[in-house]
């Protein structure tokens, strides 16, 4: 057991020696996107474990939910009322790493969550720094968030330790398998969680393959959801109504890699439909200037969902919109004749599809859909 211990210590030690030396490129990739994207330089405090003074507890009890991204936060939406309705005085806390789950988690869970905030950096004086501030009971880390000094330091604190919606993708497995060959780091921190909820038994085998301990089948939390149409007062609903499109398409979430660009693809094929109104729908923030850059140069008529006014203003309305905002698709996929779902074409392992086959919508999807292959089939 000692010797056992011996080598956990070596393992971290290791893993905290090459921390120290990637901490200049990381502080520089911070920078670079800084550039780009403000958003960055003030996501920084919180990154580095720097919170709210309001999130500070003065005991334990709070509840940690981390959701890296936009899909992550709109997955576990109705996990996160269950636990608000479950432990109601618990206080809950939510945090993302990415800029879209940020503003979607505090679009979506600012009335549930009592802090939302920008997950720390893997470093141990970040980690610590935010368990000292929100000493929580409990950490919930939903889907494929491995970060082993976390998990080394919840475990140290007493709380407890979970991950749900677990799953491994197909691509993702062979380089998890290789590094934790080489690197057991990984086996180790998979070791640290309580309870890991993997998606389907399939999943569940993958992370025992990579050393997680207390696994077991939990579903998929992309199931748990209720379709929510827009409200007939919503200024896209207004405008489609005043534009009388023949058929509405939705090309959501668009991506693009080395090879192809969906948003090229996309309107491509809407130059040649006739009276059809599309909704244009990019899946990240920094990609809606450059989409805009990209209708401009095609010399098409559109307007901007962030210009958009409830009244109009009395003109007739273009036939297309290209929706650069955050958390308000789903609501929308109702008003659709036909959807297409972007990350599909584009390598990127594809997007839920679950919200408009609810709605009853025709759906059409890439050869990509890596990530979601239950789902799809």
């Amino acid at each position: 057991r000692r010797a056992k211990l011996l080598k956990t210590k070596g393992i971290y030690f290791l893993y905290r020696v090459l921390q120290a030396c990637a901490l200049p490129a990381l502080l520089l990739y911070f920078v670079c996107r800084g550039l780009g994207n403000r958003g960055y330089w003030r996501s920084l405090p919180e990154r580095f474990g720097f919170l709210p003074h309001s999130f500070r507890q003065t005991g334990p009890g709070a509840i940690w939910l981390h959701a890296v991204s936009m899909g992550e936060v709109l997955a576990c939406l109705e996990f996160a009322r269950g636990m608000r309705a479950e432990f109601p005085h618990s206080r809950l806390f939510v945090s993302t790493s990415t800029l879209a789950g940020r503003a979607t988690a505090e679009q979506k869970l600012g009335a549930i969550a009592d802090g939302v905030f920008f997950a720390p950096v893997d470093y141990v004086f970040a980690v610590r720094r935010v368990l000292r501030a929100l000493q929580p009971a409990l950490v919930v880390v939903a889907e494929t968030e491995i970060w082993p000094n976390l998990f080394r330091e919840v475990r140290r604190t007493g709380a407890g330790l979970a991950m749900v919606n677990g799953r491994i993708s197909d691509r993702a497995l062979p380089r998890y398998l290789g590094l934790g060959r080489v690197f057991p780091l990984l086996r180790t921190a998979l070791a640290a969680v309580d309870t890991l909820l993997a998606q389907t038994e399939e999943m569940r085998q993958r992370f025992l393959a990579l050393g997680a301990e207390r696994v077991a089948v939990g579903g998929n939390l992309k199931y748990d959801f209720a379709a929510r149409v827009a409200d007939a007062g919503s200024p896209v609903v207004q405008l489609i109504e005043r534009a009388r499109p023949a058929k509405v398409w939705i090309a959501a979430s668009t991506m693009a890699d080395e090879r192809v660009d969906e948003d090229d693809v996309v309107i491509a094929a809407w130059r040649q439909m006739r009276g059809v109104f599309l909704m244009l729908v990019p899946r990240k923030p920094e990609r809606f200037d450059v989409v805009a850059g990209k209708l401009d140069a095609a010399g098409i008529a559109y307007v901007r969902r962030s210009r958009l006014s409830a009244d109009g203003d009395g003109a007739v309305p273009p036939l297309v919109l290209l929706l650069d905002s955050i958390g308000e698709l789903g609501g929308l996929f109702g008003l659709a004749d036909c959807v297409f779902m972007g990350g599909t074409l584009a390598a990127r392992g594809g997007h839920n599809i679950l919200e408009p086959a609810l709605f009853g919508k025709a759906v059409i999807v890439g050869p990509h859909m890596e990530n979601f292959a239950e789902v799809a089939d």
